[in-house]
């Protein structure tokens, strides 16, 4: 079953939500290897510009400063 355009987009941005609570959530615990922190950080730059590119620029600060915390530990 392939879903239609609308219904792919709406997945693939929900999912790039959960992503980006799940890495804020990591960000504060002191228990996350570096290596899973730097992989993090770089998915949600990459994030942060999709969401900007699609109109979702009003989550741009909550991005950065989820960046910001995963790679200052």
């Amino acid at each position: 079953m392939k879903l239609p355009d609308d219904q792919l987009q709406r997945l693939a941005l929900h999912s790039a939500f959960g992503l980006h609570l799940i890495a804020k959530w990591m960000a504060g615990r002191t228990d996350v290897e570096p290596e899973i922190r730097d992989r993090l950080s770089v998915h949600i730059a990459a994030l942060e510009g999709v969401f900007a590119a699609n109109g979702h620029d009003w989550i741009k600060e909550e991005i950065e400063s989820t960046e910001a915390a995963l790679q200052s530990h």
